[in-house]
């Protein structure tokens, strides 16, 4: 049994964006936005499966990222104008009203995307996402006081003085990485090409300095809608990993933001629960995605 494959450039918002589209969609559509920010559409392409159950999986590389269009510069990219751009792709997609999915950074996406387009969705799944930077930034700084002191105090050290390329805060955060955001033993190809293809640039707009605690000059640093979740409407799934490098603190926050929101923690991983936990990820999506159907 085929399914149908496409693939191409789509006008939204004035810019030429790359996108992916996969399945006939008889049972739905889903929309997904992916982290980083500065990643690409690969980091989900697990998500592609869902095509065999009837769903249509658009996935599409944001301003700026992957093989989409880039700005003269990035000064004036906000998670607002990124936001409009995602309900820009379904609207000139044709997509109707769809399911929207996002994670990561794509999970903050997601929530912004919603509020201020909310007749263009069925339904939201906010995977590993957080709804305010400096929540967000509090819970990355205590994981952080969590680690080995030598760790630990590398880190806060070693950013203090702007010195990221030392190798002992390289290792560190590596350490941290492999704690919060993956210890898999062999990296998926997706994810090994999300990260090849990734723009620095557009991190460095939205978050500011590529630190872990302190992201406090990009577009992005007062950015919060947590007083701002009780409007979303739509049926909402939310899920994180236990170990998570946007900790599950983030996930409750949301979950009680947001009026019957369902929230599962994947007690397996840390920020890599789309892949470590697979089967059973993409079995609750699709589970969501059912009885919202129904």
């Amino acid at each position: 049994m085929g399914f149908p494959l496409k693939s191409g450039f789509v006008g939204a918002a004035g810019h030429r964006l790359y996108y992916e589209s996969v399945g006939d969609g008889r049972r739905g559509v889903l929309l997904c936005l992916h982290g980083g920010p500065g990643a690409t559409h690969e980091l989900l392409r697990p998500f592609t499966a869902l095509a065999q159950f009837g769903y249509r999986v658009v996935l599409y590389d944001q301003y700026g990222c992957g093989r989409s269009q880039r700005p003269p510069n990035y000064r004036g990219m906000t998670i607002e104008s990124l936001a409009d751009e995602a309900d820009a792709v379904r609207v000139s997609m044709h997509l109707g009203r769809c399911h929207l999915f996002g994670y990561s950074f794509g999970g903050a996406l997601a929530l912004q995307t919603i509020l201020r387009h909310p007749r263009g969705y069925r339904s939201l799944t906010v995977g590993s996402g957080y709804a305010s930077m400096k929540e967000m930034q509090a819970e990355v700084r205590r994981l952080v006081s969590r680690l080995r002191p030598g760790d630990r105090d590398t880190i806060l050290r070693c950013e203090r003085r702007g010195d990221l390329s030392n190798c002992r805060y390289v290792r560190a955060v590596s350490e941290f990485n492999r704690r919060h955001l993956s210890d898999l033993a062999v990296t998926p190809i997706d994810l090994l090409l999300a990260g090849q293809h990734f723009n620095p640039a557009v991190a460095t707009a939205l978050y500011g300095p590529d630190d872990l605690t302190s992201r406090t000059a990009g577009t992005m640093a007062g950015w919060d809608v947590r007083d701002q979740l009780g409007r979303i409407r739509v049926p909402t799934l939310i899920t994180v990993g236990r170990h998570d490098s946007v900790p599950p603190r983030c996930a409750r926050t949301i979950q009680r933001g947001i009026r019957g929101s369902r929230l599962v923690v994947f007690q397996k991983s840390g920020h890599d629960c789309v892949y470590k936990e697979q089967d059973r990820y993409l079995a609750t999506v699709r589970d969501f995605l059912e009885r919202v159907r129904g």
